[in-house]
C-alpha cells in the first residue's frame, strides 16, 4: 500500500508537470549562445518537452491476489527510481520557470518593443509631415517667384516683361607684319571690328559690325535686321555680306581664316581680282531644311539690292573709265550708293552632309550697269567644296566673272580663278605644343582675258600691292599656326607668287596675331 501511495503521488506530479510543459514556451536559444551574440526570439522547440513517463506499475510489482497470500509484498527496490524521476522533473520545472522569466525580460528590452515602436512611428510621421510641408512650400515659391536665378536672367521670366534688351558684343582684332620680296617689311594694323547683336524678341535680331581701320577710319561691314519667319526662313533687311561662294561670308574673319588675311595681297587669289568680296544693301531671304528623312540638308539664299558700281575719275575724258579703273574689281565693291540706278540679283544653294562634314555650293550674281550713263553689266558664278571634320579642314572654290566693256574697250573682260586649301591640326596628341599647332597649305591660280598688263598706266596704278594686279598668277602659300586658345591664333606664312608672262617678284612673308573676342 505504501508503494501504491508513492505511485499515485508521482502520477499527480507528472500530470502537473505535463500541464506546465504544455503552457510554458521553450527557452530562448541565447541561453546556450556565447555572450555578445545576437539574441533572436526563439521558437518553441519540441526538444525541451520531457519524454512521457509510464505511470503504470511494472507487471512484477503488482501481484495478483492469491488465495495463499492475503497481502502482496511491495517491490522496495523500485522506489528509488521513482524518486529520482520526480527529482528530475522538479529541476526541469524550475529551469522552465527561469527560462520563461528570462524570455519576458528579453522581450521587454528589445528595441522593437511596443513602447519604442510607438515612439519611432510617431517620429517618422512627424518627419514625413515636415518633408511634405517643405515640398509644398517650395512648389508654391517656384510658382510665385520663379526659379532661383541671377537678377539679370530672372527679368526674362517676368510676366510683365522687362525694359532691357539682350545685347551680345563680339568681334575681332588683327595686327601683323608683312614683307615683300621687293620691298622693306613693316608692321600693319589689320582691323578692330566689334560686332553687336541685339535680340529684340524671339523673332527679331539686329546685327551690326563696325570696322575701325588704321588712322581711325570707321566703316560698317554689315548692318542688318533679321526677321525669323519660320525655322526654315529668315528675312534680312539692310547691308549684309553677299553670299557669294563660301569664303566671303564664312571664312573672311581673321581668327577663322587659316592664313593671314588682313595684310595687303593676303586673301585667296580669286578674292582679289575675280570674285568681289562685297556687301549688298538690300533684302535677302535665306534658310535651310533637311530633304525629307535623308541625312542631307539644303540651304539657300536669295537677294537683291544695289549693284556694284563706281564713278570714273573727273579727269577721264567723256566720263569713260580707263583700263586701270576697269581692271580694278576692288574699286567697285561698295553698294552703299547706287549711282547707276540698277539692281543686283543673286543667290546661293548649298547641299550639306553634316554627319560627314561635307558641303558643296553654287553661287550666282547678275549686276546691271556699273558705270553711270552706260549699259555694260557684269555677271559671275562660283562653286565651292568644303570639308571639315576631326583634325582636317579642306576648302576649294572656283569663280568666273564676265564683265562687259563694249562701251570702253574693244573686248570684254573675263576673270577666272581657283583656290584650294588643306589644314591639319593633330588635336589628339598628348604634347600641348603640338596639339595646338596647325599646318596649312594653299594653292591659288588667276587668269584674265581682255586685260593687257603692259597697257597699265604706271603713274595711276590703283592696286595696293603687286599681288593685287590682275595678271596670270600661280600662288603657293605655306603656313604654321599656333592656337593659344580656340579664338586666338598666331599665324606665320610664306607666299610664293609666280607670274609666267609678267614677273613681279612679289613673294611675301607674313605673320599675324588674330583674336576673336
Amino acid at each position: 500500500m505504501q508503494a501504491n501511495r508513492y505511485l499515485m503521488f508521482a502520477g499527480l506530479l507528472l500530470l502537473g508537470s505535463s500541464a506546465a510543459f504544455a503552457q510554458a514556451p521553450d527557452p530562448p536559444e541565447d541561453i546556450w549562445r556565447p555572450s555578445g551574440a545576437a539574441k533572436p526570439i526563439p521558437n518553441p522547440s519540441p526538444l525541451l518537452v520531457p519524454p512521457p513517463v509510464d505511470l503504470s506499475p511494472p507487471a512484477a510489482t503488482i501481484a495478483t491476489p492469491s488465495p495463499l497470500t492475503t497481502m502482496p509484498m511491495p517491490q522496495v527496490a523500485e522506489q528509488p527510481d521513482v524518486m529520482k524521476q520526480i527529482e528530475i522533473l522538479s529541476k526541469q520545472i524550475e529551469t522552465q520557470q527561469k527560462m520563461i522569466q528570462l524570455l519576458r525580460d528579453q522581450m521587454q528590452n528589445l528595441p522593437g518593443g511596443s513602447d519604442a515602436q510607438a515612439v519611432r512611428s510617431a517620429q517618422r510621421d512627424l518627419e514625413l509631415s515636415h518633408a511634405i510641408d517643405n515640398i509644398v512650400e517650395h512648389q508654391d515659391s517656384m510658382e510665385r517667384y520663379g526659379p532661383n536665378l541671377p537678377a539679370q536672367v530672372k527679368e526674362l521670366f517676368l510676366p510683365s516683361g522687362n525694359s532691357e534688351t539682350p545685347l551680345t558684343i563680339a568681334g575681332a582684332l588683327a595686327v601683323g607684319y608683312s614683307a615683300f620680296q621687293s620691298k622693306a617689311g613693316a608692321f600693319y594694323y589689320g582691323e578692330f571690328s566689334p560686332d553687336f547683336f541685339v535680340k529684340l524678341n524671339d523673332w527679331i535680331l539686329l546685327e551690326a559690325e563696325i570696322g575701325i581701320g588704321s588712322g581711325g577710319a570707321v566703316s560698317n561691314t554689315f548692318l542688318q535686321a533679321d526677321f525669323i519667319a519660320a525655322d526654315w526662313l529668315t528675312i534680312i533687311g539692310g547691308k549684309f555680306v553677299a553670299p557669294i561662294g563660301f569664303y566671303n561670308e564664312r571664312l573672311n574673319n581673321p581668327w577663322i581664316n587659316k592664313l593671314p588675311g588682313d595684310a595687303g595681297g593676303s586673301a585667296p587669289l580669286p578674292w582679289l581680282q575675280v570674285l568681289p568680296a562685297t556687301q549688298i544693301l538690300g533684302l535677302q531671304a535665306r534658310g535651310s531644311f533637311y530633304l525629307g528623312k535623308s541625312p542631307f540638308k539644303l540651304e539657300y539664299a536669295g537677294y537683291f539690292g544695289n549693284g556694284l558700281n563706281f564713278t570714273p575719275a573727273p579727269t577721264d575724258p567723256g566720263g569713260i573709265p580707263t583700263l586701270n579703273e576697269l581692271s580694278n574689281l576692288e574699286g567697285m565693291t561698295s553698294t552703299d550708293v547706287n549711282v547707276t540706278g540698277s539692281l543686283a540679283f543673286g543667290g546661293r544653294l548649298g547641299l550639306w552632309y553634316p554627319e560627314a562634314g561635307l558641303e558643296i555650293g553654287l553661287s550666282g550674281l547678275y549686276n546691271g550697269p556699273y558705270v553711270a550713263g552706260f549699259t555694260d553689266s557684269l555677271a559671275l558664278w562660283a562653286a565651292d567644296v568644303n570639308y571639315h571634320k576631326g583634325d582636317w579642314d579642306v576648302r576649294a572654290e572656283y569663280g568666273m566673272t564676265h564683265q562687259q566693256t563694249q562701251g570702253f574697250l574693244p573686248v570684254g573682260i573675263i576673270r577666272q580663278g581657283v583656290w584650294a586649301q588643306i589644314a591639319y591640326r593633330p588635336r589628339d596628341l598628348e604634347a600641348r605644343f603640338l596639339r595646338n599647332t596647325e599646318f596649312v597649305y594653299r594653292f591659288g591660280y588667276n587668269d584674265f582675258a581682255g586685260i593687257d598688263p603692259t597697257k597699265f598706266d604706271p603713274a595711276t596704278l590703283p592696286f595696293g600691292t603687286p599681288v593685287d594686279e590682275p595678271v596670270q598668277r600661280f600662288q603657293h602659300e605655306f603656313g604654321i599656326n599656333y592656337y593659344f586658345y580656340p579664338r586666338m591664333v598666331l599665324k606665320f606664312a610664306y607666299q610664293v607668287n609666280i607670274e609666267p608672262t609678267f614677273p613681279l617678284h612679289d613673294n611675301q612673308f607674313m605673320t599675324e596675331l588674330a583674336w576673336g573676342w
